[in-house]
């Protein structure tokens, strides 16, 4: 989790040709500040800012540049959101479970309503009248009724960081924190079910949802790059975009092309084309910029921890043309085979150069454009590879390239199991390879991946699956099918079943009416034990032919669902899981009985 950021507003005024910084001048705020929000009215822009050192809201003339209220919160406000188009805002912070509106205007607190856990961020649904609050200490997400206080409380499969609300269908995009590849989640806010998780980086801190192009942006600050998901079927597939500095927070263009990112640890701003999924610019902020928002005018407003001010960049100030070009990079590392061992000669083929790898195994790739790069590598002995390297601004990254195996097996016609990240998924996949492994007497079944870990088999290649992004929102193969292919080649496999089951607790008014209450409409309860009583699971397999897909193709799925209406007294954790693991078991029997009418394993 991200430190408690530290705030200012800074005002850049003028325009012109003049240097960015002599047109930037400050709005001191005499605390920290993150996250803020604007508002327009007759008098101008005016901005909402959470003071983290005074516990109060301050509300910022960006026309007269100077600070025309503050009222006291009783909290440290590391998030501050407006109501729609109301005059109060919703303001929390991790150090206090409380939830406080404010009329702004007036300057009072106008309701405080305790949720029992530290508040990261906040999304607002103003057309249904409810707000949504994540708690990651708690793993759960609250939402609230602004008008009477009421909370439902939503368990999470991780720690709940960045909020949005799909405003068409009501829905919740929420990011988890951690290094779970599957790190944003959709929610249905109605019944707390989760919809789909979705592929995203490590710690994914911040979010923002690209109307123009459909997708949801999200700045991942433990792996240093910005994800792209796309939310539709006529979206492109996920894309990863590197990022120089440890990223802060991020908005977006009008026209969703650019990405502008603070980076607090470096003070600097990052400007990333999205389209060419590159870093094109970066230039100097004050210390330790956090906060970042888009004005009408297409400036910037930008709050900054260092120096307690907001600062107002002006679009000319930070136009791509009118920025200084990017300092090259240089990337240095180790080619080693599965072993570890290094290799002794081959070359890297990048940006239309030939690199040689040296006799110790080591390489060096110099005025690198900074961002990430598909390198071939081309190797003596060993099968055609590409890794991926990412250059950062005017630094030297080190980095080791490992190689597939040597060997390729003699006969390709065994079936492999992977089962992916999400609890039950290994389930699913050990119970289908013993019912397959009966029947398939003449080649090899195989689970990969199993509860005591990798297939001794499978070890050394363990890590070219890291991180496997295999379908597109169409269900068409990405290019990590690539991946895939290196396995089969390597271990004599013919199909690769990849698993993956996904399960929800839904509410069931047989159970205790009284704690179903509380939990749906009242006051938070803590019961860490307690499982609703309407257990749904889904389950899916993609059986994979490595000698007929390519990327592009249309997947082969078979589906199973299954589920378990208990009622009767509230369900615990331990029965809850016995029962789902039932479930998983039903679902592979569906499963093999959708192989036996017509099997997807040629001989």
């Amino acid at each position: 989790m991200k430190r408690a950021a530290i705030g200012t507003v800074l005002l850049l005024l003028s325009a012109g040709n003049l240097p960015a910084r002599a047109a930037e001048v400050t709005v001191p705020l005499g605390a920290r500040a993150d996250k803020i929000e604007v508002l327009y009215t007759r008098q101008g822009p005016m901005a909402l800012v959470g003071l983290l050192d005074e516990e109060a809201l301050a509300v910022v003339d960006l026309t007269s540049k100077q600070i025309k209220s503050r009222t006291p919160l009783g909290i440290r406000p590391l998030v501050v959101r407006r109501v729609g188009s109301t005059k109060v805002a919703a303001v929390g912070g991790p150090a206090s479970g409380n939830l406080v509106l404010v009329d702004f205007e007036k300057q009072e607190v106008v309701r405080q309503v305790d949720l029992g856990s530290g508040i990261f961020d906040i999304a607002v649904d103003a057309e249904r009248g409810r707000i949504v609050v994540t708690h990651p200490a708690a793993d759960r997400i609250s939402v609230v009724n602004p008008a009477t206080g009421q909370v439902r409380i939503f368990p999470m499969p991780g720690p709940p960081l960045a909020a949005a609300i799909q405003s068409a269908n009501g829905n919740l995009l929420v990011t988890l924190g951690g290094s779970d590849p599957l790190g944003l989640a959709i929610v249905n806010l109605a019944n707390g079910e989760l919809l789909a998780r979705l592929r995203s980086g490590a710690t994914p801190e911040d979010m923002v949802l690209d109307l123009v192009h459909q997708q949801a942006v999200v700045l991942n600050s433990g792996s240093n790059d910005l994800t792209l998901v796309p939310l539709s079927a006529t979206a492109r597939t996920v894309r990863t975009v590197g990022l120089d500095w440890r990223p802060s927070r991020l908005v977006l263009s009008r026209d969703g092309r650019y990405a502008y990112v603070t980076s607090g640890e470096s003070d600097r701003l990052q400007i990333v084309d999205l389209e060419a999924g590159q870093i094109v610019k970066s230039r100097p902020l004050g210390r330790l910029p956090t906060g970042i928002v888009l004005l009408e005018d297409d400036s910037l407003l930008v709050a900054e921890a260092g120096t307690q001010a907001l600062r107002r960049i002006t679009p000319e100030s930070f136009a791509v043309s009118e920025l200084p070009p990017l300092q090259p990079g240089s990337v240095a590392g180790v080619i080693t085979d599965v072993a570890g061992k290094p290799i002794t000669k081959g070359v890297l083929k990048v940006e239309g150069r030939t690199v040689p790898i040296l006799p110790d195994g080591s390489f060096l790739i110099s005025k690198l454009p900074a961002g990430k790069h598909l390198v071939d590598v081309q190797v003596p002995g060993f099968p055609a590879f590409s890794a991926r390297l990412q250059a950062r601004e005017g630094y030297v990254v080190t980095d080791e390239i490992r190689l597939p195996p040597r060997s390729q097996a003699e006969k390709v016609d065994g079936i492999g199991f992977i089962a992916d990240v999400p609890q039950y998924s290994e389930l699913l996949a050990r119970t289908l390879v013993e019912r397959l492994a009966g029947k398939e007497k003449t080649r090899k079944v195989i689970l990969l991946n199993g509860p005591l870990g990798p297939h001794p088999e499978f070890v050394q290649l363990a890590p070219t699956v890291r991180d496997l992004n295999l379908l597109d929102r169409d269900n068409r193969y990405t290019e990590d099918l690539e991946k895939l292919q290196t396995i089969g080649r390597s271990l004599g496999l013919r199909y690769i079943v990849v698993t993956q089951v996904q399960f929800t607790r839904g509410y069931n008014t047989q159970g205790d009416p009284i704690i179903n209450t509380l939990l749906r409409f009242f006051v938070p309860v803590s019961l860490p034990n307690f499982s609703p009583n309407q257990l749904r699971s889904q389950a899916v397999a993609v059986v994979v032919d490595l000698q007929k897909v390519r990327s592009g193709d249309k997947a082969m799925l078979f589906k199973a669902e299954d589920r378990d209406d208990t009622g009767g007294p509230p369900l615990f954790e331990e029965a809850a899981d016995g029962l789902f693991r039932l479930e998983v078991k039903r679902m592979a029997e569906q499963i093999d009985n959708q192989w036996k009418e017509k099997s997807p394993f040629i001989s």
